[in-house]
C-alpha cells in the first residue's frame, strides 16, 4: 500500500467538533458503543482508531462550542508530493495554510490545509506516527478484540459523503486539481451531474473515499466505515438497536451506486455513520470510464430492495 502512485495515497481520518463537555457523550458513543480504540487523549481531544488500522488515529473528536465538520485529512506519498500539490491548489486560486509537525494534531508530520470547493476543508501530510494492529507488527491477530465483540467494531475508515451546491465544481477540484478519479457517478435527465463517487487509495476499497451528493455547502453527509462481510453487518445492527441506535430508513441494504451491502445509521449527535462491505473493485487502466446512473434509476442506486427513494437520505447529517 502507498508505493503504487504519487499524491494522494489514502483517506487517513475525519475530524469533527462537537458541543460535548469533556467528549463524554460522543466517547460513550464512539468508544463503548460503536467500538474504536481509544488512542491518546489531550485537553480538548480525544483520538480514536479502527481495531485493523495501524496508524495512530482514524477519528478526531474535538469539543467545540458547535457541532461541525473540521476536516478530513488525507496521506500523500512523500514531500516531494506535498510540495507539488500545494503549488496545484495555490495554482487553482485556493488559498493554502502550513502547518508545523503535531499542529494541529499529535502524530501528523508537516501538512498543508485548504477548503474545496463546497466549503469543506482538507488536510493533506506525508506522515503519521503508527502503533502498530491491536497485537502490534508482530504475528497480529486478525480477529475482533474481545473487548471490541458486542460493538460495532469498525476495521477500517472507508469513505466520508460530502454535500456541495454545485457538485460539479467540487468534482472539477477533486480531479483535475487533486487527481481523484470518479468511480462512479448519478446524472440528471439533462445529463447535470448529482453526485459522484471518487477515489485515489491504493487499497481496494470499493472505489470510493469521497463520495459528493447535492445540498448545501459546507456540510457533512456521512463517514463510512469497513466491515468483513453482510452477515457482519446484520449482527451488528441488533447490537446497535440493542443499545436503542436508530438505523436509517434504508437499513441493511445493497447499495448498487458504489456495489456495497451498507447499514446507515447515527450517532448520538445525529451525524449518519455507515457500515458497509464489498464494493466495486476499480481497475483505473488507461481506458477506463465511471459508472454512470440516472436520475431515473436513482432508487435502485441507492437501495437496491426499495422501489422508492427516501428523499431525507439525501440531507446532510452535520
Amino acid at each position: 500500500m502507498g508505493l503504487k502512485h504519487r499524491g494522494i495515497l489514502r483517506i487517513a481520518y475525519v475530524r469533527l467538533g462537537l458541543n460535548d463537555n469533556r467528549l463524554k457523550k460522543s466517547l460513550a458513543f464512539y468508544r463503548d458503543s460503536f467500538g474504536m480504540l481509544e488512542s491518546m487523549r489531550d485537553t480538548e481531544r480525544a483520538y480514536l482508531r479502527c481495531w485493523h488500522e495501524t496508524f495512530q488515529y482514524n477519528l478526531v473528536l474535538e469539543q467545540t462550542e458547535q457541532n461541525q465538520l473540521i476536516e478530513i485529512g488525507f496521506q500523500v506519498r512523500d514531500q516531494q508530493d506535498l510540495d507539488q500539490l500545494s503549488q496545484r491548489i495555490e495554482a487553482a486560486g485556493v488559498q493554502v495554510e502550513t502547518s508545523a509537525a503535531n499542529e494541529p494534531l499529535r502524530g501528523l508530520s508537516n501538512s498543508i490545509s485548504f477548503t474545496i470547493p463546497g466549503g469543506q476543508r482538507l488536510r493533506l501530510f506525508a506522515e503519521m506516527e503508527q502503533s502498530g494492529y491491536v497485537t502490534g507488527f508482530e504475528s497480529p491477530d486478525w480477529v475482533t478484540p474481545k473487548e471490541l465483540r458486542g460493538t460495532a467494531a469498525p476495521m477500517f475508515l472507508n469513505h466520508v459523503g460530502l454535500t456541495s451546491a454545485d457538485p460539479t465544481a467540487t468534482v472539477k477540484f477533486l480531479t483535475e486539481v487533486l487527481e481523484f478519479t470518479v468511480s462512479e457517478k448519478i446524472v440528471s435527465d439533462d445529463k447535470q451531474l448529482v453526485s459522484a463517487l471518487l477515489f485515489r487509495m491504493c487499497r481496494d476499497v470499493g472505489g470510493q473515499e469521497l463520495a459528493i451528493f447535492p445540498g448545501e455547502d459546507n456540510h457533512l453527509h456521512h463517514i463510512a466505515f469497513t466491515k468483513e462481510d453482510p452477515n457482519d453487518i446484520l449482527v451488528i445492527g441488533q447490537y446497535l438497536r440493542n443499545d436503542g441506535i436508530d438505523i436509517d430508513t434504508f437499513g441493511p441494504t445493497k447499495q448498487s451506486y458504489g456495489n456495497t451491502f451498507s447499514m446507515h445509521f447515527f450517532d448520538s449527535f445525529g451525524i449518519r455513520l455507515e457500515l458497509c462491505c464489498g464494493g466495486r473493485t476499480i481497475d483505473a487502466h488507461p481506458e477506463y470510464e465511471a459508472i454512470t446512473w440516472t436520475e431515473s434509476e436513482l432508487g435502485k442506486a441507492l437501495s437496491y430492495y426499495d422501489a422508492d427513494v427516501n428523499p431525507g437520505f439525501l440531507d446532510h447529517s452535520l
